[in-house]
């Protein structure tokens, strides 16, 4: 065990516990899996609910018609299966799908404890 193991994971999962938001889903994906017998490609999802803190919203190229919407989130490990985000992955919040653009920083030890996520939409 890394010395900060000890305190770092559970500081980690504190400060997210205390901001999370209830109306946020990540969505992890699963590898493609192609079926010869019906030549369809299907994938799965897995879906995680209230997964983090929201830290940042905003909208890039403000006043232009090719703007994106952003989204900041912190996520801790414990609540979403003790691996870190993909950017295959996605977000659920405000009846938005935000893809993730961004997993950074990541923080472990020899343990994963939380990271930063940007999606866009």
């Amino acid at each position: 065990m890394a010395s900060q193991d000890s305190w770092a994971k559970p500081t980690a999962d504190t400060l997210v516990d205390l901001f999370r938001v209830d109306s946020i889903e990540y969505i992890r994906t699963g590898i493609p899996v192609y079926d010869p017998a019906t030549g369809q490609v299907t994938g799965s999802e897995t879906v995680y609910t209230k997964a983090g803190a929201v830290t940042q919203t905003g909208s890039t190229g403000e006043g232009t018609t090719g703007s994106n919407l952003y989204l900041e989130v912190w996520m801790n490990t414990a609540s979403i299966g003790e691996i870190f985000p993909t950017t295959d992955d996605f977000l659920e919040y405000q009846g938005r799908r935000w893809n993730i653009t961004k997993v950074i920083p990541m923080y472990s030890g020899d343990t994963k404890y939380a990271c930063k996520v940007r999606a866009e939409s």
